[in-house]
Formats: C-alpha cells, structure tokens, sequence
C-alpha cells in the first residue's frame, strides 16, 4: 500500500467522543451508510466500543 502520511478522513456515525475507542469501516463499504452516501470520505466511524473481552475475560471496559 502506498504511504498517505498516517491521516485519514473519517466520517462519525455515531457521535464519538475525544478518547473513545472506535470501530472504522474503510474504502467503499464506508460509503454505504446513510451518513456517508456520496460524501468523499475514506472510512466511517460505525460503533464505540463500551468493553472487550477475550475467551470471556474482560480485557479492556469503558468505565473501568
């Protein structure tokens, strides 16, 4: 892949706040939501991430 200098345009679905840990869709399936149909975007913030876990351990919550 070419090297784009680390920015990419990223349109928020879904209200994100500074610091949330986020879930992005890139190239053209970023384009298929109702908030990025036919903007030039090159991804979409789709989801904030409340928790994680691995094998059912919590790795990683919001609140914590």
């Amino acid at each position: 892949a070419k090297e784009t200098g680390g920015y990419v345009v990223a349109v928020d679905a879904v209200g994100a706040g500074i610091g949330e840990v986020v879930l992005v869709a890139s190239g053209s399936s970023a384009r298929l939501t109702e908030a990025t149909r036919d903007r030039p975007s090159d991804a979409v913030i789709m989801a904030i991430v409340d928790s994680w876990d691995i094998d059912g351990v919590i790795k990683w919550r919001k609140d914590a």
